[in-house]
């Protein structure tokens, strides 16, 4: 049985505040959840944290996802759990039984509503309305899948699609905001594949493009439409505007931070800024986006500092909360966002559980 983490209290929080500092009050920002799974190898699960409306986190829940992780290996990958827009659907993928699991979202927690079968461990899932895309890192696709009326997952017809060859080595699939494209980052080839998805759901691609910087990794379609990309080696952050049919066109070329392995990325719902948290170096790096999508790091590169370990990242409460999960460390950095220029102060966060987890969504 998994025992419920440990959750960081006021007293050993208070290291996390800046001298001088405080835990800012945030009245007007409503509660939420935070949501990570355990990769487990034995019985993977997603494990639930209510967000306070000042942003501290207080464990909820753990439940099963009736399929297999594969920790203590992690997945390489951003967006390992997905949630629908209206919050009613949240799902994970199990890299270990090659299978995703769907999840609905009650008021009185996670209720587990199916397991499907998809390709060779799956490490990333996006989901728009009804349709939810799977990026199979084994067998280098992706594959499309429906959420049903009844509220189960049924296989897309003829939705499997290759990506740009085999040992691709791919980070993270996602929907544009319209849902009419789809994207995927290829680490070991250099390369960022589009696809176009039909009325009927099926995507048609890919279209292989270049990288503007090696290893791009994780990313998020902002509020513009633009395509704005991490990159690992030289931790750095890229951004592309996008046609209708996927073609990508660089802004800015591979922005470093000064820092170690940009390798996820989050975009701000306003599009004015996008943060990256860096794996070698522990930390998380604030970025301002143009009114022409071009990429700007703001101050030395260090906006807030993590424990070891950062694998993903998530903003959540409109803006006004930052959250990186630690896999290293089985810990959440959590930050409160100025909502003027976007700075990150560290508030509580969560500690004490296993090593090894993956995935973030906050809401």
């Amino acid at each position: 049985m998994l025992h419920p983490p440990r959750v960081a209290g006021l007293t050993a929080a208070l290291a996390l505040v800046p001298l001088g500092g405080a835990i800012p009050a945030s009245a007007d920002t409503p509660e939420g959840h935070v949501y990570v799974q355990t990769n487990d190898s034995a019985a993977n699960a997603v494990v639930t944290f209510e967000r306070s409306a000042e942003g501290t986190l207080t464990y909820d829940e753990t439940v099963p996802t009736g399929g297999l992780g594969i920790a203590p290996a992690g997945l390489g990958s951003q967006a390992a759990l997905a949630i629908t827009a209206d919050g009613d659907h949240l799902l994970a993928v199990n890299a270990g039984s090659d299978d995703v699991s769907l999840f609905d979202v009650t008021d009185d927690g996670l209720s587990l509503a199916d397991v499907e079968p998809v390709g060779d461990r799956p490490v990333s899932v996006a989901v728009h309305g009804e349709i939810v895309y799977v990026l199979n890192q084994g067998d280098d696709t992706i594959q499309g899948l429906r959420i049903t009326d009844t509220g189960t997952l049924a296989r897309i017809p003829k939705s499997t699609r290759p990506l740009s060859g085999s040992g691709t080595n791919a980070a993270q699939v996602a929907f544009s905001l319209d849902g009419r494209l789809l994207a995927v980052t290829e680490k070991a080839t250099q390369t960022i594949d589009t696809f176009v998805v039909r009325p009927n759901g099926r995507a048609i691609g890919p279209n292989v493009q270049p990288s503007a910087g090696a290893v791009p990794f994780g990313f998020e379609f902002g509020p513009d439409g633009r395509l704005y990309v991490s990159e690992a080696p030289e931790s750095a952050a890229s951004s592309y505007d996008v046609d209708e049919s996927g073609v990508l066109s660089v802004i800015s070329a591979a922005v470093p931070n000064n820092q170690g392995a940009a390798c996820w990325l989050v975009v701000t719902a306003d599009g004015r800024f996008a943060y990256t948290a860096n794996a070698a170096t522990a930390n998380v790096s604030q970025y301002e986006i143009g009114g022409d999508g071009s990429l700007t790091l703001v101050g030395s590169g260090e906006a807030g500092v993590t424990d070891p370990g950062p694998v993903d990242l998530d903003l959540s409460g409109g803006d006004a909360f930052l959250y990186v999960l630690n896999s290293r460390s089985g810990s959440i950095s959590a930050f409160s966002v100025d909502p003027d220029d976007g700075s990150l102060t560290s508030i509580p966060g969560a500690s004490g559980f296993a090593t090894g987890w993956v995935g973030m969504i906050a809401v």
